[in-house]
This record gives C-alpha cells, sequence and structure tokens, in this order.
C-alpha cells in the first residue's frame, strides 16, 4: 500500500512538537510539500522530510499528488484554507481550534460534504489513556450517572505569540485553548443544552495588546448538558500563580478526577481510590526523540500521534471518523455560547440561533 501524500500548511511549534515525531515514524503518510510564511520554518520542515518548501499554502493545493492536508496555522485562516482545500479535493486535518465562529464551521463542513473529502480536527485529549480509561468507566456504568463536573486552567501567559491575544486572529481564550475541555466534555458526557459564562479582562502591560483588541482573559463557563449534569469551568490566562489542571466529575455511584498523567477514581462501595497511570512503553515508538523528551511527553506526543493515525485510517477506509467536522463545531459553539452569555449576562441555549 502507497502511503498517503500530505501536504503542510503551517510548520510552527504545534507541527514541530506533536506532528513531527509521529509523521517520522508512521508508514501510512509521507510529506511531500510543506507551506509556511516563514521561509527558513517552511524549508528547514521540508527537508526533515525530503519535501519541497512554500510559502503559499496555494502552491501546495495545486499539486496532484496531494492527496490530504495538514492545518496547523493559527485559527483565523483555518476556514478559509479548509474551504479550499476541499475545493482541491484534498483531504482536511485541522488543528484546534477547528474555526473562530459556528458559522465558519458550517460552511467547512459543507465544502468538503460537497467535495467529498474527509474533514477532521486534530483533537487529541480522546486519545490519551487516562481519559480513555474515564470513558470507559463512565460508559460501562461503574460511576453511575455523572451529576457535576469541574476543570479549573488557571495561569499566565506570557505575550509571547501576538496572534494569541487578539480576539480577531484566535477567536479569544475559550476559543484558542478552552475548546480541549469543551470536546471533551461532548465526548465523556453527551449534547449540552444550555451555557452561562461571565468573563473578564486584565490588563497586561508590556506587548500586549490594548483592551479593545485584546482577548478576554479570564472566564468562568457553566454548561449544562441534556442527560442532566452540569459542569463549571475555570479559565485564566492573566494569573502569575497557576493552579493545576485537574478534572473532576461526581456520580451517583462515585466520583474521579482526571489529569494528562492520571486517573484516579472511587465508588461507594470501596475502600479506597484506584489509581491508573498509563506507563511509557518501552518499545520503538517515540524513539526518533531525546529519551528525556520521550519520558516526559510520551503521552502528549502519542496521544497526538493517534489523532494523525486515525485520520489517515479514515481517509483509508479503515476507521470510521470520531472527530469530524460536526464535532469540532459542537465545541465552537459551546465557547460562541459562552461569549454571547457574557455579553447578554443571562443563559444561552443550544443549539445557537443566529
Amino acid at each position: 500500500m502507497d502511503p498517503i501524500r500530505i501536504g503542510v500548511i503551517g510548520s510552527g511549534g504545534i507541527f514541530r512538537n506533536l506532528h513531527v515525531p509521529y509523521l517520522e515514524q508512521t508508514k501510512l503518510g509521507k510529506i511531500v510539500a510543506v507551506a509556511d510564511m516563514n521561509e527558513e520554518s517552511a524549508r528547514e520542515m521540508a527537508q526533515k522530510f525530503s519535501a519541497d518548501a512554500y510559502t503559499d499554502y496555494r502552491d501546495v493545493l495545486k499539486r496532484k499528488d496531494v492527496d490530504a492536508v495538514e492545518i496547523c496555522t493559527h485559527p483565523r485562516p483555518h476556514c478559509k484554507m479548509a474551504v479550499a482545500a476541499a475545493k482541491a479535493k484534498k483531504h482536511i486535518l485541522i488543528e484546534k481550534p477547528m474555526c473562530c465562529s459556528v458559522g465558519e464551521g458550517n460552511k467547512m463542513i459543507a465544502a468538503a460534504k460537497k467535495a467529498k473529502v474527509k474533514l477532521q480536527v486534530a483533537y487529541m485529549m480522546r486519545f490519551n489513556p487516562n481519559y480513555m480509561k474515564l470513558k470507559e468507566l463512565l460508559d460501562n456504568g461503574t460511576l453511575g450517572k455523572p451529576h457535576m463536573i469541574q476543570c479549573d486552567q488557571v495561569g499566565l501567559f506570557p505575550p509571547k505569540h501576538p496572534w494569541l491575544f487578539i480576539q480577531k486572529e484566535s477567536g479569544g481564550m475559550l476559543i484558542e485553548q478552552a475548546i480541549h475541555i469543551f470536546d471533551e466534555w461532548l465526548w465523556l458526557y453527551g449534547p449540552a443544552e444550555s451555557v452561562y459564562a461571565r468573563t473578564s479582562h486584565v490588563p497586561m502591560g508590556g506587548t500586549y495588546p490594548s483592551k479593545k483588541k485584546a482577548v478576554q482573559n479570564n472566564a468562568v463557563i457553566t454548561v449544562n448538558f441534556k442527560s442532566g449534569a452540569t459542569a463549571m469551568h475555570i479559565k485564566s490566562w492573566a494569573s502569575p500563580i497557576r493552579f493545576e489542571t485537574v478534572e473532576g466529575v461526581v456520580c451517583s455511584k462515585g466520583s474521579a478526577k482526571v489529569s494528562q498523567t492520571e486517573l484516579q477514581w472511587q465508588t461507594h462501595d470501596m475502600e479506597k481510590p484506584e489509581v491508573f497511570s498509563a506507563p511509557v512503553p518501552d518499545d520503538d515508538t517515540y524513539r526518533n526523540v531525546p529519551n528525556p523528551q520521550r519520558q516526559n511527553r510520551y503521552w502528549a506526543m502519542a496521544s497526538k500521534g493517534a489523532g494523525i493515525e486515525h485520520w489517515l485510517k479514515c481517509i483509508l477506509g479503515e476507521e470510521k471518523p470520531t472527530t469530524d467536522g460536526k464535532v469540532g463545531r459542537d465545541g465552537i459553539a459551546i465557547a460562541e455560547a459562552a461569549y454571547r452569555s457574557a455579553r447578554k449576562g443571562k443563559p444561552v441555549k443550544l443549539p445557537l440561533k443566529k
């Protein structure tokens, strides 16, 4: 079987740190072209894969030997690039967030459907063993019915990437980063029916953009699910003191908390909690990165790699998409509903109305 020929659009940090380790070792796909506005970056990554380098993504889409594209740029051009890729009959894997609004998501889904190409989002938490174990405990009834979910992500993001803090470019903190949590919640707890949120802006000074352009960098979001569960997410980019990122769920038969490194759960009939932590396997995977990095970041790389492999297998017809365009759009809907709620000062129902 010949490998799927991939064109890369955007060769920055997310591609280098999480896509490259998998793409260097897989036999399912082969990078044949790399495009980035930064010519040096494009050339460096293209050389790594013995591919061709471009500064205009449209040159990648023109190539008949490109079967599929990975879009790894910042959020603003995602919709434009994905629609163009679909028209060029390329399968699409798009980095999170899928886009900046539900309206953009609808355009992308329609374009992919018309072109009959795969459109998937490169979510990774669904492929993390600790979250997969929590999914198993919820699906098999071990924990019972979910009642309350809570997650804090509080820390400081210095303005190293100017686009990240400009609302128009990133879509805002909830679309750019909290989208991971919203997607994971939809996967674990099912469809959402309403969102209530409060947001605020803390001036950060220095090269941070003015309040008029800058993102809201504090948010408290409450999501009500059709199942009856309620979730709260506290998110900040403005705290010099970091709060540990741990998610907890209280269910009818017990509770659990999960992080990137482990899952802990206890039911009402257990004397003490059980702990699950996926060990770093002693095999050939990700030996292409230095050992300290492999030990510390194995599951971050492996979770992203599993998502990329899932996309490639979907293109081959071996698997059915679990992170398709509709999934991506549904997460964006929660973030957009949160922003609407914050502006209106009242809950917003889903699905969103124009």
